[in-house]
């Protein structure tokens, strides 16, 4: 599982990589878009139900103020006139309207057009609190209240509370208006299905520009990188071939002469007595010319290892993990597990990216061991240099980015994280070779 995720992760990133800055960009746009485009997918229907609840008790509102206006609401029990019931049936009953009640403040029905309801005593709903206290309210029915037992017939009802107000200002009475919620809901269903029919057109033309965009922007990234990598592996060859000729003409012209030197050096001491103040100076000759020979034959040993189509992968990374660890600062372990070699080009950038794997362990993760792993996987041939020092900085440096670019050019990769328990994790691929089936 570990690995798929993996797997998923360096693909995202490889995506993300080849998109460029202006394909980022769009790509961002896109997903902004998509999420305006939700929260008003949601937000234009809710604002859409809020104000057309709120037409709705302005509607009611204006005629309950006129029958205030008129001294027609009642207080108490009793008090309703014939000329109050014919309005209320009249202005307000019909339609969507399906009851009307009056509330005296203690919570007694002193209306309602079901005159079997008159009398009855209730607590107020927390839909209608806000109603005695001189603000209206609006909500939907609990019909499993004992007070709604002669509306549960009509199913879901909206249900609008107004404060009735005196000559002073003081409330005396909350009016209330069921309503069925069928043409509201109705409403609400088409407006929803308008918004997001537009903003999914809307969408999906802003997505083909977006995407023609970011495909075009990509072409020419590609394009641009595919070069990229051409010369990069152009040159990756032009330094092996220039290292190769570095490493014959030191041998040649240098390690040679320094040979016959030291041999002249060893007959003219032959020659000499012991003792002889001119036998002396040659032994400090010779002890020089042994150092000088020693350095260069430590500078062709590392020139020689940097080519592992020399050698071979495996035998190169044993041979550098050997010089580290006689340097004496590292101790590294190598576990190479391979059918076939990559190609020469891929061979060498893992090669590279390895001891550039290696460098750092040495420069910043403050340990005395590393680890080399080198194995198949999924098509790939994959190195792990793993350390259980302080863990990766947090910004690569160039030799990083260079190898990366090296390794992508021949179709590999690089990642570089934290490793769980402590440490970094540099983990490189290349392409495994193909199968030579003939």
């Amino acid at each position: 599982m570990n690995g798929f995720v993996r797997r998923l992760v360096e693909a995202l990133r490889t995506q993300w990589d080849e998109l460029g800055g202006l394909g980022r960009a769009a790509l961002a746009g896109i997903i902004a878009s998509l999420g305006v485009a939700v929260v008003l997918g949601f937000s234009i229907p809710a604002a859409a139900g809020r104000h057309l609840l709120e037409a709705r008790a302005d509607q009611i509102e204006a005629t309950v103020q006129q029958l205030a206006d008129q001294g027609l609401i009642p207080t108490r029990i009793g008090e309703a006139s014939e000329e109050f019931d014919d309005l209320v049936r009249l202005k307000l009953l019909g339609g969507d309207s399906v009851r009307v009640k009056v509330w005296a403040l203690d919570g007694t029905i002193v209306y309602s057009d079901v005159p079997e309801l008159i009398g009855d005593r209730f607590g107020f709903s927390h839909h209608a609190v806000t109603a005695p206290l001189g603000e209206r309210s609006i909500g939907v029915s609990r019909l499993d209240e004992e007070e709604n037992a002669s509306e549960r017939e009509f199913g879901e009802l909206l249900e609008f509370y107004f404060p009735v107000f005196d000559s002073e200002g003081e409330v005396f009475a909350v009016f209330e208006v069921y309503q069925t919620a069928d043409s509201y809901s109705n409403t609400l269903t088409r407006i929803r299905r308008n918004v997001w029919l537009s903003i999914g057109f809307g969408l999906g033309f802003l997505a083909l520009f977006m995407g023609a965009l970011t495909l075009a922007v990509a072409g020419v990234a590609n394009r641009g990188r595919r070069q990229a990598e051409a010369l990069l592996s152009a040159l990756s060859r032009a330094q092996e071939a220039e290292r190769k000729r570095t490493v014959g003409a030191l041998h040649d012209d240098i390690g040679q002469p320094l040979y016959r030197l030291l041999y002249g050096i060893e007959g003219c001491k032959a020659r000499l007595e012991p003792g002889d103040p001119v036998r002396e100076e040659l032994d400090r000759l010779e002890v020089l010319v042994r150092d000088i020979d020693r350095t260069l034959r430590a500078e062709l040993r590392k020139l020689h290892h940097g080519a592992p189509d020399d050698l071979g992968l495996g035998p190169a990374l044993e041979e550098l993990a050997r010089t580290i660890s006689d340097e004496g600062e590292l101790t590294v372990d190598v576990e190479v597990a391979l059918a076939r070699d990559p190609e020469p080009d891929a061979r060498s950038a893992l090669y590279r990216a390895v001891a550039e794997g290696l460098l750092n362990v040495r420069r910043h993760a403050r340990t005395t061991h590393a680890r080399v792993r080198v194995g198949s996987e999924d098509g790939r041939v994959v190195a792990e240099v793993t350390d259980d020092g302080v863990g990766p900085g947090r910004r690569e440096g160039l030799g990083i980015v260079t190898t990366r670019e090296r390794l992508e050019a021949v179709g590999g990769g690089l990642v570089v994280e934290r490793r769980r328990g402590g440490g970094t994790v540099f983990r490189a691929w290349v392409p495994a070779a193909e199968r030579d089936d003939s």
